[in-house]
């Protein structure tokens, strides 16, 4: 009796135990710092998805506001694909 239970539920609790720890898994982004400037504001910060960078064709924004590398019209708009 004993070995009959053992050999049901043993493999079932690993079945249990794998599905449940894959979905603990998670996907890690690497987020970064962008910066754009609100009229009669100036410059403020926010966090940005790694594919924000200066390749790609599509401009990244927050609202409205193009978003830049660094806190100054001269430096480099980010943009993605």
């Amino acid at each position: 009796m004993k070995t009959n239970f053992l050999k049901i539920v043993l493999p079932a609790f690993a079945i249990i135990l794998a599905v449940g720890l894959a979905f603990a898994t998670e996907d890690n982004t690497v987020d970064r710092l962008a910066y754009y400037n609100v009229p009669g504001q100036g410059w403020q910060s926010t966090m940005v998805e790694e594919s924000c960078d200066d390749s790609g064709t599509i401009p990244c924004k927050i609202g409205i506001y193009q978003l830049y590398e660094e806190p100054d019209f001269g430096s480099t708009q980010l943009h993605k694909d």
